[in-house]
C-alpha cells in the first residue's frame, strides 16, 4: 500500500520528499506574524513519526544548528516514517535577548512564559506562548510515537552531548499544578505498572543509543506542563538531550550530529548501527553548580569538557573586575566529570559555572570498544 502524502500547516509533503514551511499562531500587536518554522521529510516506507525540537530556550539556539546538520544527511526517499523537525520552537526567544547568560532568553519576550511550563498550551483564553504550545501540539507532536527535545549549555557554557532522560517514577505520581501561573492541573496517581515500565524501558533504551558519554537517568513526578511530561501522558516516547553551547561552532555539534542520526538508526528509520563512543555511563546525581557571586570568572587551566574531577578540587574563581580580590572560589562539590563549563568571563549570581556527572552515583556503565 503507497504511502500517503503529508500536510502540516498547509504544506504538502508527498512521499519520498522533504519540505519546509511554518506553522501559523497568532500575530502581535503591531501586525507582525507569529509563525515557527518546520521541516518535514515524509518517507516512502512506513515507519515510526518522531519529532525533533530544538530551542524551546531561545538561549540554547544549537540544538538548531544539530538538526540542520543531522537532516542533510538524511535522504527521504530511503526514509521509513517521518520526521517532523521544529529546529526553532521559540522563534521571539531567539530574536530578542542578550541580557540572559549572554546571549537570548529563556522565555517568550511577548508575554515572559516559558515554553516548557505550558503544556499542552491553548487556543482560547491563553497566552501567546500557550498558544504556540497549543498549534504545536495540536499540528506536529500529537501526530508522532518519539520526542527528542534538544537543549544546550547556554550562551555561557560549551557542552558535551548528554542525555536527560525523565523516567516516570514507579509510584507513577503526576504532579498536580501546572508551572508560571498559566492555570490548569495535572491528572495525580493514573499510570499502570504496565505503562510505566514500558515506557520507561523505551526512554532507557533511547537514551543508551543517543550515543552520548554520559546520561543522567531521572525517576521524578511527571510534570504535565513540560513538553516531556504531557509527551509522557499521552503514549509519546520522549527525550531530553543537551549538547553544545556557547553560541559557538565546535566539536560538540558534529558529536550531537552523531547522536541525532544513532536515534534514527535506533529507531529503524535509516539504515546503519549507532555509533557510540568507548565508554557510556548512566549516573543517578547530576550536580548544576551554580556561582553565588557575580563578577568576571577565570577557569582553572586543564578544566575541560569529559575531564574527570575530585571532590573539593578548584574548577575556577570568581574575581573583582577592579580590585583583583578572590570573590569566590570555585570547587568540584562531587567525584565526577565535567559535562558542561563556563566560557564567559563576566558572571551574575546564579550563573552556571559547570555541569558535573557524580562518578560516584555510577548505575549503569557499558564499553563499546
Amino acid at each position: 500500500m503507497p504511502r500517503e502524502t503529508i500536510t502540516v500547516g498547509g504544506v504538502i509533503v508527498e512521499p519520498g520528499q522533504r519540505a519546509y514551511g511554518s506553522l501559523y499562531a497568532g500575530h502581535l500587536a503591531a501586525r507582525t506574524e507569529v509563525r515557527i518554522p518546520f521541516q518535514v521529510l515524509n518517507g516512502m516506507a512506513d515507519g515510526p513519526n518522531i519529532c525533533l525540537e530544538a530551542t524551546l530556550h531561545g538561549w540554547e539556539p544549537m540544538g538548531a544548528e544539530i538538526l540542520r546538520r543531522a537532516l542533510l544527511q538524511v535522504d527521504p526517499a530511503r526514509l521509513r516514517g517521518t520526521i517532523y523537525c521544529l529546529p526553532l520552537a521559540n522563534p521571539f526567544s531567539v530574536e530578542f535577548g542578550g541580557s540572559v547568560e549572554s546571549t537570548g532568553t529563556r522565555v517568550n519576550p511577548a508575554d515572559l512564559l516559558d515554553l516548557n511550563r505550558v503544556w499542552p498550551g491553548k487556543r482560547e483564553n491563553a497566552w501567546l506562548t500557550e498558544q504556540m504550545a497549543y498549534v504545536i501540539w495540536t499540528e506536529v507532536l500529537s501526530r508522532c510515537q518519539y520526542l527528542v527535545d534538544y537543549h544546550d549549555g547556554t550562551g555561557a557554557c560549551d557542552e558535551l552531548p548528554v542525555a536527560f532522560p525523565h523516567a516516570i517514577p514507579e509510584d507513577g505520581a503526576v504532579q498536580a499544578t501546572l508551572a508560571d501561573g498559566v492555570g490548569g492541573s495535572g491528572g495525580g496517581n493514573r499510570l499502570t505498572s504496565e505503562y510505566i515500565a514500558d515506557m520507561n524501558g523505551k526512554i532507557r533504551a533511547m537514551a543508551e543509543a543517543f550515543g552520548s558519554p554520559v546520561i543522567w537517568w531521572r525517576q521524578t513526578p511527571v510534570n504535565p506542563a513540560m513538553i516531556s511530561g504531557h509527551c509522557l501522558l499521552n503514549g509519546i516516547v520522549p527525550l531530553v538531550v543537551e549538547a553544545g553551547g556557547g553560541g559557538q561552532i565546535d566539536f560538540t555539534i558534529d558529536q550531537g550530529v552523531t547522536c541525532t542520526l544513532n536515534i534514527l538508526k535506533h529507531l529503524g528509520m535509516i539504515d546503519g548501527e549507532p555509533v557510540l563512543p568507548e565508554r557510556q555511563l548512566m549516573v543517578e546525581q547530576y550536580v548544576v553548580y551554580r556561582s553565588r557571586t557575580g563578577g568576571f570568572y577565570l577557569p582553572e587551566s586543564g578544566i575541560a569538557l569529559g575531564v574527570e574531577v575530585t571532590k573539593g578540587q578548584l574548577l575556577g574563581q570568581v574575581i573583582d573586575p577592579l580590585t583583583s580580590e578572590i570573590q569566590e572560589e570555585c570547587r568540584s562539590p562531587v567525584n565526577g566529570m565535567i559535562i558542561s563549563r563556563r566560557i564567559k568571563m563576566p558572571i551574575n549570581p546564579g550563573g552556571y559555572i559547570a555541569h558535573i556527572a557524580d562518578l560516584d552515583s555510577t548505575i549503569w556503565s557499558r564499553e563499546n570498544g
